[in-house]
């Protein structure tokens, strides 16, 4: 676009007048679209308005959406639906561009297709956005580009043949709609937050001006603060400090607004959660859910599938697939969002402990119900947990009528069932946050569903791994009321005015950040053409105007920087290496909000020795024979919490027999082995084949008697290799007990009671010869 065409500025007030009278204003992102209708809002409040018209404020991906739905009713609905083509999902053509790479010869050699996929399409768009010329890029191209090209030219022809539209594409539908005179574009059209517009855009502002619309560039009262550069000692100390300052900020005065602007903060914000937790919320480390509403708002979200209530959805719905692992199983029968899960609570708890005492690695929908089932006349292998039970009846009656494969609204459909049928979320009111969550898993079950245009029929298992891969890749921020304190990353906030603002992490590591060109297309046009993240002189420049603009964006700018990261030693950012420098230690004092410091502080700690438990009365039974004294010996406080307490930790099965009942097992082979032969006399006698056949025999009474107990490990082969295991193991210990002094033995497992300092224990004796 001709420079001489680019939208003239246009200040705050008269904005807002254009937009009373119809205009629309586009912004660069959603978030800078809500500011700026709260902030319509609050002009509107302070001129005395009661009601007033709600403003046509929206992102500009909204917008062309809008656009290309308005297209569908201009003129007759008929024609309209005939010409107009299938806009695709985001999730439809990443699904497309993997299909076509699969199928390429390319893509048979690849580790990572959907990786490959995303950076495909991401290439795509930069070729739409930035006009590159695919001609040019045929000219030699490298390898990488040979295939994209390649992908290239079968996507455009699948949409095509099928009538779909691209999301990279739609700019350009919509500028054909406007020359067409199919759609009629405002009078007035403000945009706001662009740093700089693709030569898409530019093309797109040219249309409308030729339309007749007259196009402003947004430019808000900004004015050069006094800003000022810091040193911390590492990343840690520079967001607590930075926390600290927020939160005096707001204290000082709650109406003001307060940025906290980081480069990097998909990789720090766990980090930059726990500082300002400790400072806003300290409540937060003695009770986690105490303080869900924080003070302070994190702009970026985190995948939908690490939302806990979804992270379950997709766990039940692997129990229709495959039997659970112990930890899966373990997460089952413990989580909230199950049908029963507060009445069950303490059943459900211990019905995971016998589960796992019963040795089970491994456990499917039909052995579940069968531990939680109730047993009447005999021992209980788990615990009777009626909701449970009557839920995941329900599963498997589902689960077992469901189709073998069929497209993905079917599966949806399915999905919704078999979580229903499971009481997912639970029975206890969500909070706000699982409320919006599950919301956003119902978008998400929508958006697989609308997979049927790309994907046609698939069986459950591909259906499961398309589903949870689109909520991996679902960012979800669940929304909060407005709040003073604003955490977001640099290029989030643009057009927007705060009070207060903190730039941290502007080390020369980090910012300018360094250059990514897209793997797919050559370098030499990327830097030719200027493409973002092309060349470190790309990355400068734009760094260099995104910072002019966050300074002139507040009355107080603070930017700092770590001095360490690990062992290596940091250092400021050029863009900032001219400010002037402020020490944390000219700031008035900060108070530390941190509850563990602070509880040290409050109290004198009293220091108590207590090395005795309750008394042993004389006479008392107490279960563990003989293991008790040498517990004692080695650890008293041991001892007292093993055999006193009872407390023991949780089994954790292990594929096959644990040691102990390999152990139980060989023991209970010799005790039957010796019932029969009773003296080394009748040892001595036997043939070599009739020893083998009494081993034989006492082996498999052994291994029947624990198979009934372990139906599940005991498979056939399992079988086998353990008794031929046990066999070789008892003929190599019989032919050590041939070589003693002629014996008999004359008790097995025999009960030995005896009284030891008053304490009554259970001792038995293996053999006695």
């Amino acid at each position: 676009m001709d420079p001489l065409n680019r939208p003239e500025s246009i200040l705050e007030g008269e904005a807002w007048r254009l937009l009373e009278e119809g205009g629309s204003l586009v912004t660069v992102n959603q978030r800078l679209a809500r500011h700026l209708t709260g902030r319509f809002s609050d002009v509107a409040l302070c001129a005395g308005k009661t009601v007033w018209k709600t403003p046509d404020i929206l992102p500009f991906s909204a917008w062309l959406q809008r656009g290309y739905d308005r297209s569908f009713y201009s003129g007759r609905i008929e024609d309209a639906a005939r010409k107009r083509p299938i806009l695709l999902l985001p999730d439809q053509e990443l699904r497309l561009w993997e299909r076509i790479i699969c199928e390429s010869s390319y893509g048979k050699s690849l580790l990572q297709v959907f990786e490959t996929a995303k950076t495909a399409r991401q290439a795509w768009e930069i070729c739409i956005a930035w006009r590159l010329s695919f001609e040019e890029m045929a000219l030699a191209p490298p390898e990488d580009t040979r295939a994209f090209l390649g992908w290239a030219e079968d996507f455009k022809r699948e949409c095509r043949r099928h009538g779909w539209l691209d999301n990279a594409r739609l700019g350009d539908f919509i500028m054909e709609q406007f020359a067409a005179g199919v759609l009629k574009p405002p009078e007035h059209l403000i945009l706001a937050g662009f740093d700089e517009f693709t030569p898409q855009q530019d093309e797109l502002i040219n249309a409308l001006a030729s339309a007749g619309c007259r196009v402003y560039a947004f430019a808000p009262s900004q004015k050069r603060a006094d800003a000022v550069r810091c040193a911390f000692a590492d990343a840690d100390a520079e967001m607590t400090a930075a926390a600290k300052w927020a939160r005096r900020r707001m204290e000082a005065d709650s109406a003001k607004r307060i940025g906290v602007f980081v480069p990097s903060l998909e990789s720090a914000r766990e980090r930059l959660i726990r500082a300002f937790d400790e400072v806003f919320h300290p409540g937060q480390m003695l009770s986690p859910v105490a303080s869900k509403q924080r003070l302070y708002n994190i702009s970026l979200g985190d995948a939908l599938s690490a939302y806990p209530v979804i992270d379950a959805g997709l766990l039940f719905l692997r129990l229709a697939l495959r039997p659970f692992s112990v930890e899966e199983y373990s997460r089952f029968l413990r989580s909230p969002f199950l049908a029963g899960a507060e009445a069950e609570l303490s059943k459900r708890a211990i019905l995971d402990t016998k589960i796992r005492e019963h040795g089970e690695i491994e456990v499917a929908v039909k052995r579940l119900i069968y531990f939680c089932s109730r047993h009447e006349g005999r021992r209980h292998p788990g615990v009777f947990c009626p909701i449970l039970e009557e839920a995941l009846t329900r599963f498997s009656d589902l689960a077992a009528r469901l189709t073998r494969r069929q497209v993905p609204s079917g599966w949806a459909a399915d999905f919704s069932n078999l979580l229903e049928a499971l009481g997912w979320p639970g029975e206890r009111p969500l909070s706000s946050e699982e409320h919006q969550t599950v919301s956003a898993w119902q978008d998400a079950l929508y958006r697989f569903s609308e997979m049927d245009l790309i994907l046609g029929e698939t069986d459950i298992a591909a259906a499961m791994s398309d589903l949870k891969r689109i909520c991996d890749e679902t960012t979800f921020q669940p929304e909060t009321r407005e709040v003073p304190v604003q955490v977001m990353g640099m290029l989030e906030a643009g057009g927007a005015r705060f009070d207060h603002l903190w730039i941290l992490g502007m080390d020369a590591e980090t910012w300018p950040p360094s250059p990514r060109p897209n793997p797919l297309i050559p370098a030499g046009l990327q830097r030719r053409r200027n493409i973002p993240h092309a060349s470190p002189e790309r990355e400068f420049a734009y760094s260099r105007q995104v910072t002019d603009r966050l300074l002139a964006s507040a009355d107080e700018v603070i930017i700092s920087y770590p001095l360490m990261e690990g062992e290596s030693r940091l250092y400021p950012s050029p863009l900032i290496a001219a400010l002037p420098v402020r020490t944390v230690e000219t700031e008035p004092p900060l108070p530390y909000f941190g509850y563990w410091r602070e509880i040290q502080k409050s109290v004198n700690i009293e220091q108590i020795t207590d090395q005795k438990g309750p008394e042993v009365l004389e006479n008392t039974h107490i279960r563990g024979g003989t293991g008790l004294l040498k517990a004692q010996a080695a650890c008293p406080f041991s001892a007292f919490a093993a055999y006193r307490l009872r407390a023991k930790g949780i089994e954790m099965p292990v594929p096959g027999l644990n040691p102990m009942e390999r152990g139980s097992l060989v023991h209970r082979a010799l005790e039957l082995l010796w019932e029969k032969l009773e003296s080394s006399r009748a040892l001595t006698e036997k043939s070599r084949e009739e020893l083998n056949t009494a081993i034989a025999d006492a082996v498999l009474q052994a291994v029947k008697e624990m198979a009934a107990r372990h139906p599940q490990k005991f498979t056939r082969r399992f079988t086998a290799l353990e008794k031929q295991r046990l066999q070789s193991l008892l003929l190599e210990w019989l032919e050590v007990e041939a070589q003693r002094a002629p014996f008999e033995v004359r008790g097995r497992e025999k009960y030995l009671g005896c009284t030891v300092g008053g304490i009554g224990l259970n001792t038995y004796a293996d053999r006695i010869d």
